[in-house]
């Protein structure tokens, strides 16, 4: 079994396009979750970035982030040796397939660096909260959890930690090192608690596993997490999306039967409608479990394993009907993706671009390669010369700003420089957050009810940093 490296990001936002990752820590450990090595490294904001003040509080960054000796660049060029250093492994976090990973990605591309680091050449995504989820759901003793007002288990990280660990340090929580931390001992609880749910988790990480098991398996439970709640439903495949190529499961509480009866319009229908028959399965790293575990409730436990049997065995016996059921899939998302293009294609930033336009070319990718061998920043701004992609040309050019501004000649200074001015003084609803709108949250925090005299000082001296970005960019008008 790979060594696990749990992973932990603060951010100055949000945005995993326009906001920036301002800490980032990692613990090695190996199968029987014993630690191995470890970093925690924390950098300044981008020069031409607006924090988000919210952020800041949560992640108590703000000190961190302007005294730090690294700049972002450094940071993650540091990250990528740590990276290398520890792969092949299985990177893994609290909801960071749906955060961490993304962040990490898009700030390798922002930075010219190879974007997938930790999901190629041998390495693996994994992310622990749906596993957590779903052994609280199986074995609720498992884990201590808060209860929302809707009666809802809580899984954030802060929560979860105090309730399980009361040696914990809260004021310590939302730093990355803290956080990785806290994952690790909630792994081990789990590992002890829900130890055939951890186990099984392990086979899940590669997406290539995962659609063996999803294909082979004839009827299995797949846990999904929606309003709220993790929800198992017994399921079996069906068929690839006709358009995303990820696995479809059929969920079997529903009589194949009556599907099979329909045309190929009324079928293409039922597949618009909420609710229904068909769950997607992007392989990242999803939660699979034997056929009992849903059998443990209803309507499964109604229904009862021989008809479920019976409807995964009629399902895998007609092919036409998995046919069709890609063909309409396919439709409809190629559908979606026309409207969607119609709406807003051409106003695709560069930030926003990863995942539209791809990878870069070969070519790049050693020019890249050049770009971060080379010991001095005027070297650096020939070798961006030489990139075709544009979109690595804008960054690069980035970079050379925030990073050694007086190797640009005047003109190329004053044009990113003015853009920057622009987006960020902006008064317009953005994607990114602009002076205007950190100041507005200011004032918001600074109103609220009973705000703490540490809070207040927090937002203040957060306000004389965004006042000095202000006085720097409103030069450009």
């Amino acid at each position: 079994m790979k060594n696990y490296a749990i992973i932990d990001i603060e951010s100055q936002g949000a945005s995993t396009s326009y906001a920036s990752i301002i800490s980032i820590a990692g613990i090695l450990v190996n199968s029987e979750l014993q630690e191995l090595d470890r970093f925690e490294f924390y950098c300044r904001n981008k020069p031409g970035f607006v924090p988000d003040p919210y952020s800041l509080w949560v992640n108590k960054g703000f000190d961190r982030m302007k005294n730090s000796n690294l700049s972002h660049f450094e940071m993650m060029k540091q990250l990528h040796q740590y990276i290398n250093k520890w792969s092949p492994c299985v990177w893994t976090g609290w909801n960071s397939i749906g955060f961490d990973f993304i962040m990490i990605q898009k700030s390798n591309y922002q930075n010219l660096l190879p974007i997938y680091i930790t999901n190629t050449n041998g390495s693996e995504h994994s992310d622990f909260l749906p596993v957590a989820r779903a052994s609280k759901f199986f074995y609720p003793d498992c884990l201590k959890t808060e209860l929302s007002e809707k009666k809802n288990s809580i899984f954030r990280l802060d929560s979860v930690g105090p309730l399980n660990f009361t040696d914990l340090d809260v004021k310590k929580f939302h730093t990355a090192i803290q956080d990785c931390e806290t994952l690790l001992r909630v792994m081990k609880k789990l590992k002890q608690e829900a130890s055939q749910i951890f186990e099984l988790s392990k086979l899940t990480t590669s997406k290539f596993s995962a659609k063996e098991k999803i294909e082979t398996e004839r009827v299995f439970t797949m846990c999904f997490y929606f309003y709220g709640k993790m929800r198992p439903f017994s399921t079996t495949y069906l068929t690839n999306h006709g358009s995303y190529h990820w696995p479809m499961l059929f969920c079997l509480e529903n009589d194949p039967k009556d599907l099979m009866k329909l045309d190929y319009n009324s079928l293409k229908e039922s597949l618009r409608k909420p609710g229904k028959w068909v769950r997607a399965c992007p392989l990242k790293h999803p939660i699979i479990l034997p056929a009992e575990y849903a059998l443990q409730s209803d309507p499964y436990k109604s229904i009862g394993m021989p008809l479920l049997l019976e409807r995964a065995n009629l399902i895998h016996s007609n092919k036409e009907f998995a046919k069709k059921v890609s063909l309409a899939l396919g439709e409809i998302a190629e559908e979606k993706k026309r409207e969607k293009d119609n709406k807003d294609n051409h106003l695709l930033s560069y930030e926003d671009s990863l995942y539209a336009k791809g990878f870069p070319s070969p070519e790049d990718q050693e020019t890249m390669k050049s770009f971060h061998e080379a010991n001095d920043w005027a070297k650096k701004n020939e070798i961006i010369s030489k990139i075709k992609d544009e979109r690595f040309i804008y960054f690069g050019k980035r970079l050379i700003y925030q990073n050694s501004p007086k190797t640009l000649n005047p003109k190329e200074y004053k044009e990113i420089y003015s853009d920057i001015a622009k987006k960020i003084l902006s008064t317009e609803e953005t994607r990114w957050t602009t002076i205007p709108m950190a100041e507005s949250l200011i004032d918001n925090i600074r109103n609220e009810k009973d705000i703490s005299d540490e809070k207040l000082n927090y937002m203040n001296k957060v306000d004389e940093y965004i006042q000095q970005i202000r006085g720097f960019y409103e030069k450009a008008s």
